[in-house]
């Protein structure tokens, strides 16, 4: 039977709780609740196990690991998402 740690709202460990439920946060071992999200190329995503302290929540329902958020956010800040976005071309009916 696997056992989960459990940490109060301040990230102070508190106890454990045993049981059947799921597979453990790769982060630190707590319950996990999603996955990572991020884009790892031929329509793949990381898919790396994580609790609700460890997914940095980056839109609906969209995930990231502490790494991949790490990527992310130096993607945005060095103007990426804007330079990505200024090559879309609009979709156009006829």
């Amino acid at each position: 039977m696997a056992c989960y740690p459990q940490y109060d709202s301040d990230r102070n460990h508190v106890g454990f709780m045993c049981g059947g439920l799921g597979e453990p946060c790769r982060e630190c071992g707590d319950i996990a609740e999603y996955l990572c999200d991020y884009p790892v190329g031929e329509g793949r995503t990381c898919d790396r196990l994580l609790c609700g302290f460890h997914a940095d929540r980056v839109g609906p329902d969209l995930h990231y690991c502490p790494f991949h958020s790490t990527e992310w956010e130096k993607f945005r800040e060095t103007g990426g998402v804007k330079n990505v976005l200024e090559n879309v071309i609009p979709f156009k009916t006829v």
